[in-house]
């Protein structure tokens, strides 16, 4: 039976920021308010109208997480989770308890975090698209690909404290014999294991290395990597192929012929969809996307999932600190966590744009214990990526 609805907290009003900037990666933060005051800190996606979330939401209670979630936000997908970030925000602080409380309570109190390199340069969608562009033009390998500059990166993250760190060698190379194939040439094949060689002489045998292939060859070249890296010791070699887009079997073969441990899965939203990848024993571990993959809702029932089929999870994420400690608050409950991606060492706003200053310290993230999120907003940190002007929320 329901309470009467004069005795709900409602939502007043939702308001986003404007996307702040390609050097930031377009992020968009978001508040929910409520008539008790109560103000939610989430995240949404610059290129969405903001109007249709008002109309499902203005009104409703924002308590009933659950209701919201099956009503509505499941059906938005990523940007539904980072609304859900807020929800879970305003729940906490109404109850004085942190999110991890509200999920059950936390198993660690600090969460190991992988560095996401690139490459001898940090990824940026802008750099990777004109280096293609420049290497067909010219033939020549960029500065940042050569085996010497992932060497220097490497040294220089660890150095941080980092106890795992993950490179990128589906990358802009001369060696590409055709622009649609998906083979790998011989020489794009001894540049890619070559690297890995010197990338785990340089950070010794205790430092955790991954490889992202990003889904980008064919089976049988993407195979043979995976193969002739087995004796480096790899953490997880990542989407040697696109096996999402209709062969499970294909990533199980791999799987299967090859002691490189396979990781998978930022691509899909919600537990279903992990499945049949379950079932087929088709990787060796999990990296649902944070909140592309799913808010705590979903996270938690494909970590659920993934523990029945002794599978450990090492989530992705992309998008702002705001996402970062929810992220945290729910990795912190997963018995089967095994460490998170940051993917931001590069975005000076993403170290400044909390009360909580450089939150990475020594490769591991503090779990936050102050009520909900257990952050605020430092809002003229933030509001400095934006023209002069423009205002900071909509």
């Amino acid at each position: 039976m329901f309470a009467n609805e004069s005795e709900y907290m409602k939502i007043t009003d939702i308001k986003v920021t404007p996307s702040l900037g390609a050097a930031n990666r377009h992020w968009s933060l978001l508040k929910i308010f409520t008539d008790e005051g109560i103000v939610g800190l989430g995240e949404w996606f610059a290129d969405a109208s903001i109007e249709p979330l008002k109309r499902m939401l203005i009104g409703q209670d924002p308590t009933n997480i659950n209701r919201l979630h099956y009503d509505h936000l499941w059906q938005m997908q990523g940007r539904g989770a980072g609304v859900e970030i807020a929800l879970w925000d305003i729940r906490g602080k109404q109850l004085n308890a942190p999110m991890h409380e509200l999920l059950g309570g936390k198993l660690r109190d600090r969460i190991r975090v992988y560095c996401d390199c690139h490459s001898g340069a940090h990824w940026t969608r802008e750099d990777y698209e004109r280096r293609w562009r420049e290497t067909r033009a010219s033939g020549q390998l960029d500065p940042v690909y050569e085996t010497s500059a992932y060497v220097s990166m490497a040294k220089e993250v660890v150095a941080e404290g980092y106890t795992a760190v993950k490179f990128d060698l589906d990358v802009p190379n001369p060696w590409k014999l055709d622009t649609y194939d998906r083979s790998i040439s011989r020489r794009q094949h001894q540049h890619i294991v070559t690297t890995i060689e010197s990338l785990r002489h340089a950070i010794g045998p205790y430092t955790d290395l991954s490889i992202d292939l990003h889904g980008s060859f064919n089976l049988a070249d993407a195979l043979r990597i995976c193969k002739d890296v087995e004796h480096l010791d790899l953490l997880w070699l990542e989407d040697p192929i696109r096996w999402e887009w209709g062969n499970v079997a294909a990533l199980a073969k791999i799987c299967r012929q090859t002691e490189t441990p396979i990781c998978t899965g930022e691509i899909f939203y919600g537990a279903k969809m992990f499945r049949e990848l379950m079932e087929q024993q088709a990787c060796d571990l999990l990296e649902p996307d944070i909140p592309r993959s799913g808010g705590a809702i979903e996270i938690r029932r494909i970590a659920e999932l993934a523990e029945m089929y002794h599978l450990s999870l090492a989530p992705h994420y992309m998008r702002s600190a705001i996402t970062g400690m929810a992220a945290v608050h729910i990795c912190a409950t997963l018995p089967n966590f095994l460490a998170l991606e940051h993917h931001s060492r590069n975005i000076p706003l993403w170290s400044t744009m909390l009360d909580i200053k450089n939150p990475i310290q020594q490769g591991y993230m503090a779990v936050p214990d102050g009520p909900g999120l257990g952050v605020d907003l430092d809002e003229e940190a933030i509001a400095a990526a934006l023209p002069a002007g423009v205002p900071l929320w909509s």
